[in-house]
């Protein structure tokens, strides 16, 4: 990726990204790890089972709007016991999981993210992350170097606010300092990174990684990229001077 342009001027001061799915992915994956730490206390289930499980329980949840971070670890031990169900110390194999997707190993970057990030910040632009998470991600971002020097960090439990909310998103503009449209946005997911940003005026790109590049009729109103150095001059400048 080149963001060379000096006779261009920046269409946008700040590149926000989501974080897992966009920037961060588990690996090994959520469901293998509980597989992985359940069964050191006692879970006999399958892989595929806890899978299973898993994507009938996140297909099923309801999430309010606001949150905070004492909500957001009573989520998650909640998820944790649907999908492993009874085992022997149930807190401390909670406890282990829960700081297991703390830890940086446990989250690979995703490709061109290091290069893509370093690549705006030389070029004098913001970038942020703006993530439905809990505190949980400055210790995983702080791990690792292509990651650690966003300093912009609009996490849901910090600030009480989750996608698709509009003052989630309201956040964003505050601490970048700059109008709406000046802000792009990037993310996996298209209601609450993409729809949800557009709501609030800002500019954004579908993140479909592997995908052909192709738009279908959910992204009617979004552009996509299946790879984040596909962050080229034409999306931070405009043309001429």
């Amino acid at each position: 990726m080149s963001v060379d342009n000096p006779s261009g001027k920046l269409k946008y001061q700040c590149v926000a990204f989501d974080a897992v799915g966009t920037l961060i992915h588990a690996t090994p994956s959520v469901p293998k790890a509980y597989h992985s730490i359940g069964h050191r206390y006692g879970c006999r289930l399958e892989l595929g089972e806890i899978q299973r499980r898993f994507q009938d329980v996140f297909s099923k949840r309801q999430l309010s709007e606001t949150t905070s971070e004492e909500e957001e670890f009573q989520y998650w031990r909640r998820i944790v016991g649907e999908v492993i169900g009874e085992v022997e110390q149930a807190d401390a194999c909670f406890e282990e999981l829960y700081n297991h997707f703390a830890k940086p190993e446990s989250w690979s970057v995703s490709p061109h993210a290091d290069e893509t990030i370093q690549q705006l910040q030389l070029a004098g632009v913001q970038v942020a992350v703006a993530s439905n998470f809990d505190v949980r991600l400055h210790s995983v971002f702080d791990g690792h170097p292509g990651l650690k020097d966003i300093s912009i960090r609009i996490i849901s439990s910090e600030i009480g606010w989750r996608k698709p909310n509009l003052k989630f998103y309201e956040s964003l503009i505050s601490r970048a300092n700059c109008l709406p449209s000046q802000i792009l946005m990037i993310g996996d997911d298209l209601q609450n990174d993409v729809l949800a940003a557009q709501d609030a005026g800002l500019a954004a790109l579908h993140y479909v990684p592997g995908n052909v590049g192709h738009q279908n009729e959910t992204d009617e109103y979004a552009t996509q990229i299946r790879s984040l150095d596909q962050l080229r001059p034409q999306f931070l400048y405009y043309l001429g001077k």
